[in-house]
């Protein structure tokens, strides 16, 4: 056991208490990279079946034990060190407990797997520190501190980041690049393009210096501290403004990157505004508004109609239906009834509903959700990760070939400094821009956060760039593909002197009473018709089954299975027969029927469903 990695031999030793009791078992293999287990058995002794049941009893045991802890971390200086994320990876792997750590400066993320047997978050955080890693608070901490109210002298300095400024000193560096430009054409005086050149060289190299020496604190060299190299290289050899263009193009990408991250950003920060930031809560006999992280588990909020659910829940007052597409996708509401698990962020439609807290905010799903996309972040893709290790290579390899460059030609062929240094420094500008190191991480950023913005969530640039690979796509929520908009697709008469019409005219009548989605669409394919409805009334309505009111004399009720449970029926063989055909093919139905005496007389069926986008 001692040549088996921590992590896998703590997992190894969690499966094997899971099934110590079960005889078969041959040997366990337990492969953390994959995410996998593996059993070896004796057919003789236990079957197949037998072991996908083991499985599926000891996936939930690992994924209890096994968390992951999520940090924000504070931008460094210049471009993104990818070098030195790497470092910190490495360094975190090694801790005791962790099962596995990935970092991003780009992505402003550090994800740690571990084992909450052996170690915790908050020493997790002690080491990262003890690193000299610098953390901040999380986008949700972070956007909660910005609700609160600030004095309008702080509002105006946040907005100089440190993104903005570097955009600025880009612009500046273009301005003076093209104007020392300008004044050597025009022959100005030697100290005019020395002047615009100095500055740009200063604006455009600023970040790049600061990126270049941070990375070396790390024991690293990057494409930062090879590009300030190669400028100072072409202002040598008589090429200042050659050496500002390199330092503008860099600088541009730079800003381009940290657009593309923001634009990624507001993707989490679009999913925090669905949170309700306060709820009604009933405590101590009385309703009180109260912030959601005070609210803990037992606590009954209470959710009026048209409202955003704040926690999650399970309901114990009250039916309504409730949207949950911005949660699950699913494109129709889903009724809620006492005993139904609801979810934060979704949507109570038409009723009022008391729910009994589950989760704490942090807790809840759409907290999970938000984590899910900060985590993606420091996922990177293979292309990503094998540029960054190539990109220390790289630099440093430039280095040495340029300082080559200016030596052999030297002590070996006795030409003069002045042509080996200039065959050097072109030899080094040639070789800088490196535009695959500067661009691979910041497309598949850009990638994640417009997929996020569109709904689609990747977890991460190894699975973005998997992506490329697929064939076939297979969908499983109908809001994917159809317009979330619920409409009359079957008008099926069973017994009525009249035609389709006439039942749409039945039903839109008692329904026009109605709020419930499903009721509205049968109003509006009414209304497309040009059909004009009866007056309705002694309207009643049970929710979550059906909807009973009188039409020009007769009793008409619209609603499901459930809803003529109570009643004797004439033709509910073949009304049944036309709803469940229609539930096969993934529509939601309901039955029409005319009550007489306390029968009711099956007249038609109507088929309702979310139809596909053009």
């Amino acid at each position: 056991m001692s040549s088996i990695p921590d992590d896998e031999e703590n997992c190894f030793e969690v499966v094997n208490n899971a099934i110590a009791d079960q005889a078969g078992i041959v040997d366990i293999q337990v492969d953390t990279a994959r995410e996998q287990v593996a059993f070896e058995y004796d057919p003789a002794v236990i079957h197949d079946e037998a072991i996908v049941t083991l499985a599926r009893k000891v996936e939930p045991t690992l994924r209890q034990r096994f968390d992951t802890c999520t940090l924000r971390l504070a931008p460094q200086a210049g471009r993104a060190c990818e070098s030195c994320a790497t470092k910190i990876e490495h360094r975190m792997n090694k801790i005791q407990g962790v099962r596995r750590a990935t970092a991003s400066y780009m992505g402003g993320v550090l994800s740690v797997t571990y084992d909450n047997g052996l170690i915790t978050p908050d020493q997790i955080m002690e080491q990262v520190k003890n690193f000299g890693v610098k953390i901040e608070a999380k986008e949700t901490e972070a956007a909660d501190e910005a609700a609160r109210p600030q004095p309008q002298w702080k509002k105006a300095l946040e907005w100089f980041t440190a993104d903005r400024i570097e955009a600025i000193f880009t612009a500046i560096t273009f301005v003076t690049m093209f104007g020392g430009l300008i004044a050597e054409y025009l022959q100005a005086q030697p100290i005019i393009p020395f002047i615009f050149f100095a500055i740009a060289y200063f604006t455009g190299s600023v970040f790049g210096l600061r990126g270049g020496l941070e990375s070396l604190r790390h024991f690293t060299i990057d494409v930062d501290l090879l590009m300030v190299l190669a400028a100072a290289g072409a202002w040598v050899v008589g090429s200042p403004f050659e050496g500002a263009m390199l330092l503008f193009l860099f600088s541009l990408s730079n800003v381009l990157q940290a657009f593309a991250m923001d634009r990624t950003r507001n993707a989490i920060k679009a999913l925090m505004k669905l949170r309700p930031n306060k709820a009604l809560i009933r405590r101590g006999g009385r309703a009180v508004i109260m912030p959601i992280e005070k609210i803990i588990v037992g606590d009954v909020a209470i959710v009026r109609p048209g409202e955003r659910i704040p926690m999650d829940g399970v309901v114990i007052e009250g039916e309504s239906a409730v949207d949950q597409s911005s949660i699950t996708g699913e494109s129709m509401p889903v009724m809620k009834r006492i005993g139904s698990d609801v979810l934060a962020a979704t949507i109570n439609q038409q009723g009022g509903l008391e729910i009994r807290v589950t989760k704490l905010a942090k807790d809840s799903t759409i907290a999970k959700l938000i984590i899910l996309v900060e985590e993606a972040h420091s996922e990177k893709a293979k292309t990503q990760r094998t540029i960054d290790k190539f990109e220390q290579y790289y630099a440093l390899g430039v280095i040495i070939f340029t300082a080559l460059a200016i030596i052999v030609p030297i002590f070996i062929f006795g030409e003069k400094f002045n042509s080996a240094f200039y065959r050097a420094m072109v030899l080094m500008v040639s070789a800088s821009p490196c535009a695959l190191v500067i661009s691979t991480p910041a497309s598949i950023l850009s990638a994640i956060g417009n997929g996020a913005r569109k709904g689609v969530l990747f977890k991460g640039g190894v699975y973005l760039e998997e992506a490329a690979g697929i064939k076939v796509v297979a969908f499983d929520k109908t809001g994917t593909l159809t317009l979330g908009k619920p409409q009359v697709t079957d008008v099926k008469v069973i017994s009525l002197s009249g035609d389709e019409n006439e039942l749409l005219k039945l039903a839109a009548s008692v329904e026009a009473k109605s709020e419930h989605p499903l009721a509205q669409a049968i109003v509006k394919t009414a209304n497309a018709r040009g059909i004009k409805l009866f007056e309705a009334t002694a309207f009643q309505s049970e929710t979550g089954k059906g909807v009973r009111a009188t039409l020009n004399g007769l009793d008409v009720c619209v609603g499901s299975l459930r809803y003529f449970e109570s009643f004797k029926t004439i033709g509910m063989e073949l009304a049944q027969k036309h709803l469940e055909q229609m539930q096969d093919e993934g529509k939601t139905s309901v039955a029409v029927a005319r009550l007489e005496n306390g029968v009711a007389h099956l007249i038609g069926t109507i088929g309702i469903a979310d139809v596909l986008r053009k």
